[in-house]
């Protein structure tokens, strides 16, 4: 999700208000050559440069901003290394959330009012193709193979009860599977056996029937549902651990993240947390999951808050920007970049240090929603990459 969520899911759901809205350094190291004598033997020299770190650059869905939330139809680059924007991509209405097919330059965005999902070439920043889906495509997962993708068709009015596969090659979807209603967040198992999802129920305006509690694994040998899992109310977000052990599932409604032990598919006692979370990431290295946790009926936090993978207790909350919808993890796990759709921002969060803190916000206008990285050479001609000329504008983060 990965990535990848009143204010918070923002506000396609009104309807969130009522309880937990759902809302380097470069280091440059030069060798010379001893030289030798000048009479007897000839002098030489030699450098050598290592290579430059590798530039970060944030895929940020566009939402839209006051009156116009819900009608985005943008997706911005950012390296977030230099702070440097590319040219929005266009696509379809309501980006809801990004993924990026792995070992590849292409990226997936589902657009919630849209219907579908763009295919986006990365190295030319250009839409390939629109996929049609089910109603209200709200999350998406692809396979460790990158072949197929799962989308979430969370729906509105009917709500939606199914995820759509889609062959990657082909852009053709398939039969959808039946899960529960309102499906949101989706993530599958690291050998790609098994994908879980996160059924909200009732979340979003315009829906009916009751906020969800369950989260339904789908085996993806057979594309068949298995038994739900109860966890709590209102789950948006899901994440699973690198060694694919467990399966973490936010709770946009309860305040909480449920752990679900995968193989036997019962969860352990919800962590409870302070505000309303939204997403869920997991360091590369599999000690730490990190959550973004929006304003809810109860509390005014604006926070990202780590989790102990070890021993599923929350640590010291990280205050951010307002609303904080989605957030994604660097591949050296140093930081954490989240999207504070609530102030037209992204925060990095150095979370290496035995104290995390924030870093200098970078301001994107539009309604930020969703984040996905994609690590690229410096320097590298890609369309993705900006260019260190188009300068977004950084600012000091102060929470």
């Amino acid at each position: 999700m990965s990535i990848g969520a009143s204010a918070v899911r923002a506000s396609r759901t009104s309807s969130r208000a009522r309880s937990y809205p759902a809302i380097a350094s470069v280091l440059l190291c030069v060798i010379a050559a001893a030289c030798g004598r000048t009479s007897h033997s000839s002098s030489s020299s030699s450098s050598t440069l290592p290579p430059l770190p590798p530039a970060i650059v944030g895929y940020v869905t566009l939402i839209g901003t006051g009156g116009n939330v819900g009608l985005g139809t943008k997706v911005v680059p950012v390296n977030l290394t230099s702070t440097a924007t590319g040219s929005p991509i266009g696509v379809g209405t309501f980006p809801d959330a990004i993924a990026i097919a792995p070992k590849t330059k292409l990226a997936y965005v589902v657009n919630y009012v849209g219907n579908s999902v763009s295919e986006i070439n990365l190295a030319t920043g250009t839409v390939i193709k629109t996929i049609s889906v089910g109603q209200g495509p709200a999350g998406i997962a692809i396979a460790p193979n990158g072949k197929t993708a799962y989308v979430t068709d969370a729906g509105s009015s009917p709500i939606g009860d199914t995820v759509t596969p889609i062959n990657l090659k082909t852009g053709t979807p398939g039969a959808p599977i039946t899960v529960g209603d309102g499906p949101q967040g989706i993530a599958i198992t690291p050998n790609g056996s098994i994908a879980y999802v996160a059924n909200a129920g009732s979340i979003v305006a315009g829906q009916t029937g009751s906020i969800g509690d369950t989260v339904t694994p789908i085996d993806l040998a057979t594309d068949r549902a298995l038994a739900p899992i109860t966890v709590g109310n209102g789950p948006v977000s899901v994440a699973i651990s690198p060694d694919g052990s467990s399966v973490y599932v936010a709770n946009s409604y309860s305040g909480s993240v449920t752990p679900i032990a995968v193989a036997t598919n019962t969860p352990d006692p919800p962590v409870e947390l302070s505000g309303a979370p939204q997403a869920i990431a997991i360091t590369p290295n599999g000690s730490t999951a990190w959550v973004a946790d929006a304003p809810s009926s109860i509390s005014s936090v604006n926070n990202v808050t780590p989790i102990s993978l070890a021993t599923n207790l929350p640590g010291t909350p990280v205050s951010v920007g307002k609303v904080p919808t989605d957030l994604a993890i660097t591949p050296d796990g140093m930081t954490a970049w989240v999207v504070c759709s609530g102030a037209d921002e992204v925060v990095p969060v150095n979370i290496s240090l035995a104290k995390p803190s924030v870093g200098s916000a970078v301001q994107i206008g539009g309604g930020p929603y969703a984040i996905a990285l994609l690590s690229v050479p410096q320097g590298s001609a890609l369309a993705s990459l900006p260019s260190a000329g188009a300068k977004a504008s950084p600012k000091k983060a102060k929470h």
